[in-house]
């Protein structure tokens, strides 16, 4: 279905509105020899959820798919790929991004997952990217939305239902980082270090005012399922604009006790369990750009929510790969691009 008005008009409007013991022995008797301890490897972490990702190697086919995160196993979505659920897995979205010279349009399809109907198909002006589903709503998504693929960006709450932009911020070469929060709500972090909660389609109240380290810029916040924790994505960047460096810090939800979580320099995204206990994250080498390309590898990990400077390598002990079979049963490691970590 065609949306009738320009989404550039709306989002322009929005952002106008914005602004032990031991015993002792007696008598002379024999102590019995007490055997030395036995090293029990510790069993396996059990991990909460589902991975969905759109991986695919020798023997894989394209498409979505839904990986259980301790036998390896992944079951289809779709042959299409990059749908991107919502954080319970009932349905998904994808994004078809049709380029017209200087502009385009962007056709957001919603299904269910269980019987691929469509919920929502919707045609909007301009390129959507980023998409987030609600935790709460099942209309309505976050992304950051440009005319075209290279203008300024505005992160957005669109609602499927209403065909309207319920939030905007300005748009920026730099845009603004917002993340979903468990109740629905939105926290936004600015380059200012300002951090404030929006009720969409509501008030815009602030939080706190934090100091990024090196001068970073934030490029995303993820808040965890308890709504206890922060994962701010960092970005440092070079006096001609391109990326330096990407690591992650971790802070609690008022702004206090900002620590380091990855020390890789590389991080492309991040995803928290549904357990709120471990955080995935890519390692992309090419989030850091020359100033002439972006390309690189792109691997996937998993870490402890309590661990710091996580690196991430291989025979290292606190980041750890997901395992991922093959249709012929044969062993991997997942790898990118992963869309969600759900319930």
């Amino acid at each position: 279905m065609k949306n009738l008005s320009r989404l550039a008009l709306v989002v322009l409007a929005c952002t106008g509105l914005l602004s032990g013991c031991g015993g002792g022995g007696g008598g002379g008797a024999t102590t019995p020899t007490t055997p030395p301890p036995v090293d029990t490897p510790e069993p396996p972490t059990t991990l909460a959820g589902n991975i969905w990702h759109s991986f695919s190697d020798l023997g894989n086919p394209d498409g979505t798919f839904v990986l259980n995160p301790n036998t390896g196993v992944s079951t289809t979505v779709q042959a299409q790929k990059w749908g991107r659920p919502w954080p319970d897995g009932s349905r998904f979205v994808n994004n078809d991004y049709d380029s017209q010279g200087s502009s385009g349009e962007s056709r957001l399809t919603v299904r269910k997952t269980d019987d691929k109907a469509v919920v929502f198909d919707q045609v909007v002006d301009g390129y959507v990217t980023g998409i987030a589903p609600s935790p709460q709503s099942g209309s309505q998504v976050l992304a950051y939305w440009g005319e075209n693929t290279t203008a300024s960006r505005s992160a957005v709450v669109w609602d499927f239902g209403t065909q309207k932009v319920l939030y905007a911020t300005p748009p920026s070469r730099t845009p603004d980082a917002v993340g979903w929060m468990p109740d629905g709500s939105l926290l936004r972090a600015q380059p200012s270090g300002s951090l404030s909660k929006v009720v969409v389609g509501g008030a815009e109240q602030p939080v706190a005012t934090v100091s990024w380290p090196e001068s970073r810029l934030p490029q995303a916040v993820y808040v965890s399922p308890d709504g206890s924790k922060v994962l701010v994505q960092l970005a440092a960047l070079r006096s001609t604009g391109s990326v330096s460096g990407v690591d992650l810090w971790m802070m609690d939800a008022n702004g206090s006790n900002l620590k380091r979580f990855t020390n890789n320099g590389v991080i492309a995204d991040a995803y928290w369990s549904p357990d709120s206990k471990f955080v995935a994250f890519t390692k992309d080498t090419g989030v850091v750009c020359t100033d002439t390309t972006c390309q690189g590898e792109c691997s996937v990990w998993y870490a402890p929510a309590t661990a710091t400077d996580v690196v991430g390598v291989e025979g290292g002990t606190v980041a750890r790969k997901f395992p991922a079979k093959r249709p012929d049963g044969s062993a991997t490691d997942l790898r990118c691009p992963v869309l969600a970590w759900t319930r």
